[in-house]
């Protein structure tokens, strides 16, 4: 029996040595279909610039100038928010592209959601440089790292399993409280433990439960961050609150995700 065009594909893209067992045409077949559309093309090259504006951030913490690096993390970030939308409206149907854009998406979110604020805790004194603080930035590379591997990353209905290692905003919302690297250590530690636990929290956009409430939250606190961290005064009682804003909400709708889990375990039939 003849191989399925499926089994002369894998054995093409996987198995190079035996590429030769098969005919031109049907390379020509894949390569077509490898192919992506200038649109395409033009999608994956606005997903980079999210890894140009990590550097830059990267950048900035090495010449200590952290309000500039806050600044860049938060245009990773705002690029992130928007390249997924775009890519799902626009993004062609190729069968085999070339560049695929989820893990694209992860290896960006990784750069600039992890090791550069993690550079950031470290040249900043979010925590100490004694062996504790190692081992704080040391449990969110680590921890961070496997998160980014689950196979079973998002829920069917959007949400993330597990702290979704969005050190992007925790770091330089500590850094703006300066509440002494102890409790910086001990949030850090604590979030890491929840980067690897069962516990769900809500993509801010995707998930419609509680969605406006979510989106207002996370918007008030991209401001405040950024605001506060160009100001030249120390940052007032009132203006600390504002940073618990989206915490908060995350808090509150992970908690009632939790407990509608525990409510439809209880009503379930045997």
């Amino acid at each position: 029996m003849p191989p399925t065009f499926e089994q002369e594909l894998f054995v093409v893209r996987y198995q190079p040595s035996r590429k030769t067992q098969y005919s031109r045409q049907v390379r020509k077949k894949i390569s077509a279909l490898v192919t992506e559309t200038r649109g395409d093309l033009s999608i994956h090259a606005l997903t980079v610039t999210g890894i140009l504006a990590g550097m830059a951030a990267l950048v900035a913490v090495l010449d200590k100038a952290p309000s500039s690096a806050v600044a860049w993390l938060i245009v990773a970030l705002i690029i992130d928010g928007i390249d997924g939308p775009i890519a799902r409206k626009w993004l062609s149907n190729s069968e085999v592209p070339r560049f695929d854009g989820y893990i694209l998406d992860l290896v960006i979110d990784y750069v600039t959601c992890v090791i550069v604020p993690a550079a950031f805790m470290w040249q900043f004194d979010v925590v100490n440089h004694g062996n504790l603080g190692k081992i704080a930035i040391a449990s969110v590379i680590g921890s961070s790292a496997l998160w980014f591997s689950q196979n079973d990353l998002e829920s069917s209905d959007h949400y993330f399993r597990g702290f979704p290692a969005s050190w992007n905003m925790v770091v330089p919302t500590l850094w703006l409280l300066d509440a002494g690297t102890s409790v910086n250590i001990s949030v850090t530690l604590l979030l890491s433990v929840l980067t690897l636990s069962n516990i769900e929290f809500a993509h801010p956009i995707k998930v419609e439960r509680f969605r406006k409430v979510n989106v207002i939250a996370m918007t008030v606190w991209v401001v405040a961050i950024l605001t506060m961290s160009f100001q030249t005064s120390d940052v007032n009682f009132i203006e600390k609150l504002m940073l618990f804003i989206g915490p908060l909400a995350v808090i509150g709708i992970t908690a009632d995700r939790a407990f509608q889990q525990n409510r439809s375990l209880r009503v379930s039939p045997l």
